[in-house]
């Protein structure tokens, strides 16, 4: 079973206990886990209710406390706990083509013209050295904050090829097209 990111995430979460979509947020935006995925309650809850579908998760309690809405409180399975662990082991041991915006923009950018993309790259490479100097981190490090040093690696490694193409675009080192945009 594929399960998408957010299914990883609320599976973990029932890996440690028994809880309702609700606290699932709030835990997930707690620990920072919203900042990897966008976390809706529209999607959150749709995943939830899917991993139940495929027998990943199953409902241990329905109450209601006032007025309040009717709150669900969902497990995790044997299925779940399988599948949890198999696509965790999948998605840390084998790279995959993902879909960021910036290579899309590199492919296109000579639509701009040169000195305008320039311009635009100038920004991002100041925008990469901000985001770089407001991540630094300092004190112990533990597992659960991993994706924080993996976001600084990415960045510094954007930050330096970004750099080496503005070097190279301005130099000549690398051509522009002449039917492009000027």
């Amino acid at each position: 079973m594929n399960l998408s990111p957010l299914a990883l995430l609320v599976l973990e979460l029932l890996a440690e206990r028994e809880m309702h979509p609700y606290e699932m947020r709030q835990l997930l935006a707690r620990r920072g886990r919203d900042r990897r995925i966008r976390v809706t309650p529209g999607s959150l809850y749709r995943s939830v209710e899917r991993l139940a579908e495929d027998g990943l998760a199953e409902v241990v309690e329905t109450s209601r406390e006032g007025r309040r809405p009717e709150r669900t409180v969902y497990a995790i399975t044997g299925a779940g706990r399988e599948a949890f662990a198999y696509r965790l082991r999948e998605m840390l041991a084998k790279p995959v083509d993902e879909f960021p915006q910036y290579p899309v923009a590199l492919v296109c950018m000579h639509a701009l013209g040169k000195q305008d993309a320039l311009d635009q790259l100038a920004r991002r490479r100041v925008e990469l050295e901000a985001e770089i100097a407001r991540s630094q981190t300092t004190g112990p490090r533990e597992v659960f904050m991993v994706d924080l040093d993996y976001s600084q690696a990415i960045r510094r490694a954007e930050l330096s090829w970004t750099t080496q193409l503005i070097e190279d675009l301005t130099s000549g080192r690398l051509g522009w097209p002449e039917r492009a945009a000027q």
